[in-house]
């Protein structure tokens, strides 16, 4: 059974060893995520994965060579070496969801919450870093990255979600509390 967050705590931990940019391999590693869906069949095994590495290195040279300022070393060898390794592990279906969990552990590592919030009607800056101030203070995070758009069937108010966990501070929500309490 495949474990993506194994992986993925396997891949930032091997980036960070390596000294490597994280979020630069892991944009490059989404490159080749879009780039082997675009290639016919399964690509999986150990002869796909030294195809896949030899036709990725010689693309990197290729791109080197026309800006000769930069380092001839391959900028993602980590980065590349796991991907070949999802190929010859015939894994590379499921590149995505580690590198959506890698962010996920990353920016817990640095203490960043991502919230996404449904406001009944369009919210202004003001009522956004109010309530970024505020889950910082209840939350201790470092930085809070909010989403937010309109859901006019709130009525009123908003509704925020912070990982699992749902706020309801809608008026709809509390329109539905009151029905209930006075039909019981």
């Amino acid at each position: 059974m495949f474990q993506t967050g194994h992986w993925a705590a396997a891949l930032i931990n091997s980036l960070e060893r390596e000294g490597e940019e994280i979020e630069d391999s892991i944009e490059f590693l989404k490159i080749l995520s879009m780039w082997i869906k675009t290639l016919p069949g399964e690509v999986s095994g150990s002869h796909a994965a030294e195809k896949a590495e030899s036709l990725i290195r010689e693309a990197s040279v290729k791109a080197t060579a026309i800006d000769a300022a930069r380092d001839m070393s391959f900028p993602h060898e980590t980065a590349l070496r796991f991907f070949i390794l999802l190929v010859r592990k015939n894994n590379t279906h499921h590149l995505n969801s580690v590198i959506q969990e890698a962010k996920k552990l990353l920016d817990k590592k640095r203490g960043i919450i991502s919230v996404s919030v449904e406001y009944a009607f369009a919210a202004d800056e003001t009522v956004e870093s109010f309530l970024r101030e505020e889950i910082k203070k209840r939350t201790g995070a470092a930085r809070v990255n909010l989403t937010g758009h309109v859901n006019t069937e709130l009525i009123g108010g908003y509704r925020l979600r912070i990982g699992d966990e749902i706020i309801d501070a809608s008026v709809r929500s509390q329109l539905r509390k009151l029905e209930t309490s006075l039909s019981a």
